[in-house]
């Protein structure tokens, strides 16, 4: 069912990012001779899941398109756009000598990332393709409160691999099953304020809620309410959504 799936969801520009990537050098055996990888989050990849940690094989190439605000990187096998305001600057800082141009990519794109808000007295749990378990942030404040600060971790059960974010000092508790690009609530604890979620990746996610499927294009924002559900019964992969670092081509 999920390669079904996963035809039918294809991205519509068929291209394989990598996000929160740094590029980095690996020593051949005794020798002086290095090879030159990207690493970093893969999406769209037709033989790696979305949303892991992956390592790319050699690079032969590496090719800055300002226009489109990317670095190329071209393996053997495979094309991928690492967009340049999601670099990971720490990682990268300690390997710039690959990247061309880096200190201009840094001067030009670090802290350009999407990076949502959300008026005081609502939550707002952002979502992404990129992100591993599909965890980008989360954002509450109360109206008469300061911001809630949280932290989202997994939890690797014995049966079911689960997803728990939690605010600091706070109520707010929110915990999903992951699965192949959608997301299963098993907790929707908010402080019974208004809860919103958002998609800012490439591909459309769904979220399984207490009041029904909210399906979320690339870019949509929407309230956790009966009215945002799916009217149709939508049949979405279900199973766990493992972590894991896989050598790409």
């Amino acid at each position: 069912m999920i390669d079904q799936y996963v035809e039918m969801h294809e991205k519509d520009d068929n291209k394989v990012y990598l996000h929160y990537w740094y590029i980095t050098e690996f020593s051949i055996g005794d020798s002086k001779k290095k090879t030159v990888h990207a690493k970093g989050i893969v999406t769209g990849h037709p033989e790696l899941p979305d949303s892991i940690d992956a390592t790319t094989s050699e690079i032969s190439s590496l090719e800055i398109d300002w226009e489109n605000e990317e670095l190329l990187v071209m393996t053997l096998n495979t094309l991928y756009h690492l967009p340049l305001a999601y670099c990971d600057w720490e990682e990268q800082d300690q390997h710039a000598k690959p990247v061309p141009e880096y200190n201009k990519i840094k001067k030009k794109y670090k802290d350009k990332a999407i990076q949502p808000t959300i008026e005081p007295g609502n939550v707002l749990l952002v979502l992404a393709d990129f992100c591993e378990f599909y965890y980008h942030s989360l954002y509450c404040k109360p109206i008469d409160g300061e911001k809630v600060q949280a932290s989202g971790y997994a939890h690797i059960g014995t049966f079911q691999d689960s997803f728990l974010i939690r605010g600091k000092n706070s109520e707010v508790d929110i915990r999903y099953f992951p699965h192949y690009r959608n997301i299963e609530f098993y907790s929707e604890d908010t402080m019974k304020l208004p809860f919103f979620v958002e998609n800012i990746g490439g591909c459309t996610l769904y979220v399984k809620s207490g009041v029904g499927l909210i399906k979320l294009d690339p870019g949509e924002r929407k309230q956790v309410t009966k009215e945002n559900t799916e009217k149709e019964d939508t049949i979405l992969p279900n199973g766990d959504l493992y972590p894991a670092v896989i050598q790409g081509e």
